[in-house]
């Protein structure tokens, strides 16, 4: 196995034990409050909406910041700063006494933590370009288990033990998995490391912002909007489960996780599929997919639980395909040597477009009941189709053009690709 590979292997493995002790706090955030100091029944849904978004509104301003120290300085230790941030904020949510504490060190921990941006951006630094999207397929499909793993282990440790030994177990396994890290994750260089060699037949980034909507900016949309459509139903959807399905707990659990199943058995294929095809190919699909992802959210309505949990496996399949293969787009288009700062601007569109996702849909959801939500969501999904859309015809004008052809003439002949 070549060297790339076997510390892509240690990173999947370590994203996904990380991913799963953050998750194991996740479902719980309203039992743990509950339990503080000056805590009343009416602000609970504040607070618990509070402690949720802000490590996402704070990992949003600072995931570019890290994106550039890893481009300068080199990846790992920003693989080893975000594990060592995640173990100090769970060992301070282990000591937390009351409601501002745990505020002060959740915004402490999207500031300092951020695992799956820095190990997507060291992954994606040392692999050959031409597996560039196979690789962000295998980190999402870990994130995805870690996400699916996590609930079920926090679970079993708050119905043993209590709530806090999710944060001292959190802790533990980050120091462990920091320990491991530091000692066979290898040095990418930053600047000084050697450029990986680029696939012939498409444009650069930067080739595609020299006029017309800029490519960086519809990429980055795009991922906008794909988060904020992920993330709409996710204030209501316990309750739409409940109310309309008559599910009951372990039912809507079981519905809530047919999505992660499907992102997770799927991520990896989409990432090799997408390696074989060119960039321009792969936006034409993505913008199919979106749309096939608008329907998905359209049958929610029209679905009893058994069909809804077919519907909801479908969807993580197309999940598995969206804004991971959208990133590594990004990053194929992209001059070698900024993959950082690229990942970082798309890290922040997730985090704000979660945060969008999150508070759009609760308001539509009170203006025009589920209905308007997941209305709202299908709009998001078609919105992202049509500007993968534009973004299509935008690459292929520039992969069509003279200027564009004779470079990569050149670049042939040079032995270069």
């Amino acid at each position: 196995m070549n060297d790339w590979q076997t510390q892509v292997r240690l990173l999947w493995w370590s994203q996904l034990i990380a991913v799963a002790a953050m998750e194991m706090s996740e479902p719980f955030w309203p039992l743990f409050l509950r339990q503080l100091q000056g805590v009343e029944s009416d602000s609970l849904a504040l607070w618990s909406a509070l402690i949720y978004g802000a490590p996402l509104l704070v990992a949003g301003f600072a995931a570019p910041v890290w994106g550039r120290l890893g481009d300068r300085f080199g990846h790992k230790p920003m693989v080893l700063r975000s594990m060592l941030g995640l173990m100090l904020t769970q060992a301070l949510l282990y000591f937390s006494s009351s409601l501002w504490e745990v505020l002060l060190y959740r915004l402490l921990q999207g500031a300092l933590a951020g695992i799956i941006t820095a190990a997507l951006c060291f992954a994606t630094a040392i692999a050959p370009q031409e597996k560039r999207a196979s690789v962000v397929g295998r980190l999402t499909a870990a994130t995805a288990a870690g996400a699916i793993i996590g609930p079920v282990v926090g679970g079993a440790l708050v119905q043993w033990l209590d709530y806090r030994a999710i944060f001292l177990g959190g802790a533990a396994i980050c120091l462990l998995l920091t320990l491991l890290l530091a000692r066979r994750l290898q040095h990418d260089g930053g600047r000084n490391r050697a450029k990986p060699e680029i696939t012939s037949g498409s444009a650069t980034l930067s080739t595609t912002l020299q006029d017309g909507p800029p490519m960086l900016a519809l990429l980055l949309l795009v991922i906008l909007l794909l988060q904020s459509a992920k993330a709409m139903p996710s204030s209501f959807f316990a309750l739409f489960a409940e109310q309309q399905l008559g599910s009951t707990p372990l039912l809507t659990g079981l519905l809530f996780s047919a999505a992660g199943f499907g992102m997770m058995l799927s991520a990896s294929g989409w990432g090799q599929l997408f390696d074989r095809l060119a960039p321009a190919t792969g936006l034409a699909l993505l913008s199919t997919i979106a749309l096939a992802a608008a329907a998905c959210y359209l049958a929610h309505l029209y679905s009893g639980w058994l069909s809804l949990l077919a519907v909801r496996f479908a969807w993580g399949i197309c999940l598995g395909a969206m804004l991971p293969m959208v990133q590594a787009t990004l990053i194929r288009l992209s001059d070698n040597g900024c993959n950082g700062r690229l990942i970082g601007a798309a890290q922040s569109c997730i985090r704000f477009g979660n945060l969008a996702g999150v508070g759009g849909g609760a308001l539509l959801m009170s203006q025009w009941s589920y209905s308007g939500g997941f209305h709202g969501a299908t709009l998001a999904y078609l919105l992202a189709a049509a500007v993968l859309f534009l973004a299509w015809l935008r690459l292929t004008q520039v992969d069509a053009s003279p200027a564009t052809a004779g470079a990569s003439h050149a670049q042939s002949r040079s032995g270069s690709w």
